[in-house]
């Protein structure tokens, strides 16, 4: 493992939850539709909007949406290497998906998809094509289980699979890579492409700020806990997972740990998109939506099963870049993350720690170090 750092792993080693599961799960049927995208991103000559078969955490058939983008020019023999992009959060609802701002014509896209094109657009000026999920529950009609990890990498992984059985220009030599909550769904893909998926040329992962160790985060988290300022911004992320697990979970009653802020909070959660729910919640402390802890077995067990990113797997080279000005996603998760893939016998691991990046620049402030490093694993 090659790690450049200036956090100390030991520290951030007390921070270190489970590993994620590798549970096998069906391949899943061929793509559903495709059709021209009304709007491209810089560096793409066409663009497709393809929805697509995938599977859930539980083995369940699933449908997700998603876009396509080819490069300009003649495709190589065997077709253009593909880069499967993983989106940072949006939100849960519909109405905050790429799929659909582009059905509506919307100006914008979400800021998730406008954080990553300073690298989409170079990885097709340079002939790879993207193909890029919106995730199970995202402008489909189920319910978006945020930040599981099997459910989301199966959608990053049959994307490259349908996309290549619907355009014959585009090759199954690909890589995996995200930012956020795509950088996480990014790892578990690359986790699982040994064990999940038909069959492809997979050759490695480039993640950006992965979201990480919620599962040894939230556990602490209680009514009674003393509010502590820098634990805020968790807020609404545990609003989405909450959300999320009462769906793939129904067993397991999260009502039953919510205060009535907290239903009103996760009950609502589909109507705003996470720029205007992070502002819905300041000064709203984590603490305020329980009434009961998060420690108990059964949640502890629930949330670590559904959170966790998987630390084996993995067969190719991984690239995990983190910013340490990142207030959303905790440089010392990261690192703990990376640590854990180190003690865990994971060899060809690469964590880049750049000082003053925050979560909002970490890709454009590394695509000069990214672009080059996702060509060399497309060779």
């Amino acid at each position: 493992m090659k790690i450049r750092s200036t956090v100390i792993l030991s520290t951030a080693a007390a921070l270190i939850g489970g590993a994620g599961l590798l549970t096998p799960i069906a391949d899943a049927a061929p793509a559903t539709s495709i059709d021209v995208l009304p709007r491209l991103i810089d560096g793409a000559a066409a663009g497709y909007a393809l929805s697509y078969s995938t599977t859930d955490e539980h083995g369940r058939p699933a449908i997700a949406r998603g876009q396509v983008y080819l490069p300009s020019g003649t495709p190589p023999p065997g077709g253009w290497p593909v880069v499967s992009w993983a989106k940072g959060t949006v939100g849960i609802g519909d109405s905050c998906a790429m799929s659909t701002a582009l059905d509506d014509g919307a100006a914008e896209d979400p800021l998730a998809v406008e954080l990553s094109k300073p690298l989409l657009t170079q990885l097709l000026r340079s002939g790879a094509a993207v193909v890029s999920t919106d995730y199970i529950g995202l402008g489909t009609s189920d319910a978006h289980h945020y930040l599981n990890s099997v459910s989301e990498a199966n959608a990053v992984t049959d994307i490259v699979r349908a996309a290549a059985d619907e355009l014959p220009e585009l090759s199954r030599t690909w890589v995996a890579a995200g930012h956020s909550q795509g950088g996480a769904a990014a790892l578990a893909a690359g986790a699982r492409a040994d064990i999940y998926g038909a069959p492809s040329d997979f050759r490695g992962v480039m993640s950006f700020a992965p979201s990480s160790n919620l599962e040894a985060i939230l556990p602490l988290l209680s009514p009674t806990v003393p509010r502590i300022a820098q634990l805020d911004s968790v807020t609404a992320t545990l609003i989405y997972v909450l959300y999320g697990l009462r769906d793939s979970r129904p067993d397991l009653d999260v009502d039953s740990y919510l205060s009535e802020v907290g239903r009103s909070y996760v009950g609502q959660a589909e109507a705003s998109c996470i720029s205007d729910l992070r502002q819905d919640v300041i000064g709203v402390a984590p603490q305020q939506l329980l009434t009961r802890s998060l420690s108990d077995p059964a949640m502890t067990s629930a949330l670590r099963e559904y959170l966790s990113v998987p630390t084996k797997g993995y067969s190719r080279p991984v690239v995990i870049e983190q910013g340490l000005a990142d207030t959303v996603v905790p440089p010392a998760l990261t690192t703990a993350l990376s640590a854990e893939l180190l003690a865990r016998g994971v060899s060809d691991v690469t964590y880049l720690p750049l000082p003053g990046a925050t979560h909002y620049d970490i890709i454009a402030a590394t695509v000069d170090d990214a672009l080059p490093r996702i060509l060399r694993l497309l060779r």
